[in-house]
């Protein structure tokens, strides 16, 4: 955060708009906020959003020290007159960067906020990195856009940093999924059912896997749980484990759970979903499955992946995907990766 001075500019703080905010999107948009912070460690930035966001509602605690202020439900979209005079509400800003696309309420905000610097995400003012000078298309991808706003802003852009559980987490974790051994978690589940594969499609993934010499690990959150008893009743031979019962001392949000178990898992196999968004971030290569969602659009961002579509196979459900090119493709990271099976 800046320090006080006579200069009321200089205790300006730095704004990035969003629209409404899932755990993946908020995910996707770290490494600009990584950016701003690296380029301007003198400003404080505040998180504000039209709607409701996973930066308020999860995140917030691991990214301490880097958000001032998160502000949410301002609902300053539509109506827009009503939304202009809520923005004229807010302080002038060093610097606006506007994450969301529609032009109206981009061009609404821009004309409400006060700001000595202003970045947007629109057709024809995008300045890509390797692009010629003259392609200005925005990026498809959710968290290639976000970041090219930095481009826009700053000659060098370092996006470096991670999340973390708390020690204690990390600790717990250790012991329900010791890090030597070739563990493949599977998040098997959304919080939308359409982009679910089918459930019986991961058993046999895991059986195929475990016959392979790797240790196939269901990961359970809140959306998962329902299907526990169906795995102990149908796949007792399958291993769970259910992040909503691992009793954490003093988490530090919660997203402990999954973020302490990602140093054990060495490859994630994920539907379009917030824990593959999230193991991407903490350095977890990762297989993702998509059905009706873009993975231009929505791909997480990791070291090493692979995208198996359901295009690619005729149709656009989850469940036109078969078995056997999930297990092609996951044998392939591994691989790449230098993740050997158990002897």
């Amino acid at each position: 955060m800046s320090q006080t001075t006579g200069d009321p500019a200089a205790n300006r703080p730095i704004a990035v708009i969003v629209e409404r905010e899932g755990l993946g999107d908020v995910i996707l948009k770290l490494p600009l906020l990584r950016a701003i912070r690296h380029a301007r460690p003198d400003r404080a930035i505040w998180w504000i959003s039209a709607h409701d966001t996973a930066m308020e509602a999860a995140v917030l605690p691991y990214v301490e020290g880097e958000i001032a202020r998160v502000m949410s439900q301002l609902h300053f979209t539509e109506p827009l007159l009503q939304g202009v005079r809520t923005l004229k509400q807010l302080p002038a800003f060093s610097a606006v960067f506007d994450t969301r696309t529609r032009v109206a309420s981009v061009l609404a905000a821009r004309l409400a906020l006060t700001a000595e610097e202003y970045y947007v995400c629109l057709p024809g003012l995008n300045r890509r990195v390797g692009a010629p000078w003259w392609d200005r298309r925005r990026p498809a991808h959710i968290g290639e856009r976000a970041l090219n706003l930095a481009h826009q802003a700053f000659d060098t852009v370092d996006a470096t940093g991670r999340i973390a559980a708390s020690a204690g987490a990390e600790a717990l974790a250790a012991t329900i999924l010791p890090p030597s051994e070739p563990w493949i978690g599977f998040a098997f589940g959304s919080n939308k059912a359409w982009k679910n594969w089918p459930l019986e499609r991961f058993v046999a993934l895991a059986r195929e896997l475990r016959t392979a010499g790797y240790r196939p690990v269901l990961l359970a959150g809140p959306d998962e749980r329902a299907a526990l008893p169906v795995l102990a009743e149908t796949a007792p031979d399958v291993d769970v484990v259910d992040m909503t019962a691992m009793a954490i001392d003093t988490p530090r949000g919660k997203l402990d759970a999954p973020l302490a178990l990602a140093p054990s898992i060495k490859l994630l196999v994920a539907n379009d979903c917030g824990l593959g968004h999230l193991f991407g971030a903490a350095g977890v290569p990762v297989v993702s499955l998509f059905g009706p969602t873009k993975p231009e659009r929505w791909a997480p961002n990791t070291p090493a992946s692979r995208i198996v579509r359901a295009q690619d196979f005729g149709g656009s459900a989850m469940t036109d995907i078969p078995v056997a090119p999930v297990v092609a493709a996951t044998l392939d990271v591994l691989r790449e990766v230098g993740i050997s099976p158990r002897p």
